[in-house]
Parts: structure tokens; C-alpha cells; sequence
């Protein structure tokens, strides 16, 4: 199986449910499997799609509309999943992560010095690093209109 990737300036999702009621909870629309690259490149360019791909366990939500989507905990009390999300712009010096278990969220320390690196290493720890990901296509998704 061929590999592909999403690294800097991406914000992302990796909740451990199935990604069917990732995206009902998220209130995301289907437009269809697409080749990796093209809907990558359509979530990092696009404030209104994101791509959705399966990984082991966990289903993970890729796309530049996440960099402003603040409710992981809400979404982790709807699905009962754990939910982790991620998001890296070295451009907008913006390096986070956080982790919710229901309403228990935890969350990386704005003031402290981190980086992508840092980004990307707790991802693979917790989850999965989204730099190199055995899929060969993904899902692309319309974001709602109202977020």
C-alpha cells in the first residue's frame, strides 16, 4: 500500500470512533473518496473541506477549517471517544495539542517554547503521526456552513 502525508500549517482531529459518526457528529457532508493528494491539498488551500481517512483505530479529520473548531470536549462527550487535536503553522507561530476524555481535556501550555517537532511527536505518541499514513485515498467532506 502506498503512503501519503499531511505535515506543517495543517490542523487536525484523531478520534478513536468510526468515521461515519465523526463526521455526522461534526456535521460534515460526503462528497466522496478522493485521491490523497488532490483532497490534501483541497483541505490545506480550502476553508471549507477537510479529508477524513482511517488509521489502526482512530479516524482522523484533516483541513485548514480546524484551526478555528474549538469543541473537542463537546465532541468527545457526544461520540463517548476519546478525541485528540492538533495544529501546526510555524507562520502564525501557532503549535498546540489537546486531549479529551468527555469533559477531561488537557492541553498543551501556550507559553511554553514548542514547535512542530514537538506538534508531531506527541501525535505519534497519542496516536498517529500524519506525516507518512498508509492510505491510498480518503474521504473529502464539505465543512458546515455554519462553522
Amino acid at each position: 500500500m502506498s503512503t501519503t502525508g499531511f505535515g506543517p500549517k495543517m490542523a487536525w482531529l484523531a478520534v478513536a470512533a468510526e468515521w461515519a459518526h465523526v463526521m455526522d457528529a461534526l456535521d460534515l457532508r460526503d462528497l466522496g473518496v478522493v485521491e490523497p493528494r488532490t483532497g490534501l491539498d483541497l483541505a490545506h488551500f480550502t476553508d471549507d473541506r477537510v479529508v477524513v481517512a482511517v488509521v489502526d483505530k482512530w479516524c482522523l479529520v484533516a483541513g485548514k477549517w480546524l484551526f478555528r473548531w474549538n469543541g473537542i470536549a463537546a465532541l468527545s462527550m457526544r461520540l463517548g471517544a476519546e478525541v485528540q487535536y492538533f495544529a501546526t503553522d510555524r507562520s502564525l507561530v501557532m503549535h498546540r495539542w489537546a486531549r479529551a476524555y468527555g469533559a477531561d481535556v488537557s492541553m498543551s501550555d501556550e507559553d511554553a517554547l514548542i514547535d512542530e517537532n514537538d506538534v508531531f511527536r506527541t501525535a505519534a505518541e497519542w496516536s498517529v503521526d500524519p506525516r507518512t499514513l498508509p492510505i491510498a485515498s480518503l474521504h473529502i467532506a464539505a465543512v458546515p456552513v455554519h462553522g
